[in-house]
């Protein structure tokens, strides 16, 4: 049988993914320096792949009504906000005539198959008010998360795939570079959100099934060993992730 996680195991990796990522003050800082100004007297926020609601959550005080659109409910179970509706719908599945003054899809292309991203690009746009912006977070192909990641597979996208993609589509943009990363208190913790991100987005459920006792091992020994370099002098873990916020205008 080869490597798996448990259900704890993932419980863990959500749960350090949505209190340690800086994306959202990352996003709230280009939405209010960047693109307020230019926005309706009474703005509105599409959230595609809303997730837990943290970027929502962040830029709620900021927009008069919010959409977040979280097809697992068991992600967005614990988001509540007066100015908010959740649908339990992916982007494929929304339907509406509503257009929005920002349109963010935050760490969400890695599940959409490259061949779809176009399409996808398209559908996000469609719902975008004239004068407003749309914002895409992806893990950019730098830094040491990326460096983790490349060491499993060498088939994996970043932003810069976003970026040249809006360029074949001759769409107008900006890669906007930031910094982000994942905190833990122990190095099991890191250990098991080092695991999350090789296992998810390294392999498939197939190529893990299909390891021998062996190899499992040597991957997770190797899994290990990078969890170990993110110790910090106070005893703490962190692993610092590149991104880019990609704003692409309307």
């Amino acid at each position: 049988m080869g490597i798996t996680m448990s259900p704890q195991e993932y419980a863990t990796a959500f749960r350090l993914l949505a209190a340690s990522a800086t994306h959202p003050e990352n996003i709230h800082h280009i939405v209010t320096e960047r693109l307020l100004p230019g926005f309706s007297q009474r703005p509105t926020l599409l959230d595609v792949g809303a997730g837990a609601g943290t970027v929502a959550e962040r830029l709620a005080p900021h927009f008069d009504s919010l959409t977040l659109l979280e097809p697992n409910p068991e992600q967005s179970s614990r988001f509540h906000h007066e100015k908010a509706r959740v649908l339990p719908v992916a982007l494929e599945g929304y339907d509406s005539q509503d257009r929005h003054d920002l349109v963010v899809c935050s760490h969400v292309l890695y599940h959409v198959p490259v061949s779809e991203w176009g399409a996808f690009i398209d559908r996000l746009l469609r719902f975008v008010r004239p004068g407003g912006a749309c914002l895409v977070v992806m893990a950019a192909a730098r830094g040491p998360t990326h460096a983790m990641c490349r060491e499993f597979s060498d088939t994996l996208h970043f932003s810069e795939d976003v970026a040249a993609e809006l360029r074949r589509k001759q769409l107008p943009h900006e890669a906007l570079a930031t910094m982000s990363g994942f905190a833990a208190a122990t190095f099991e913790e890191m250990y098991t959100l080092c695991r999350f991100l090789v296992l998810e987005g390294c392999y498939t459920a197939a190529q893990l099934a299909a390891l021998n006792p062996d190899e499992s091992r040597r991957l997770d020994a190797r899994i290990r060993a990078h969890a170990e370099r993110c110790q910090q002098p106070d005893g703490t873990y962190r692993l610092a992730q590149d991104e880019d916020v990609i704003l692409i205008p309307r």
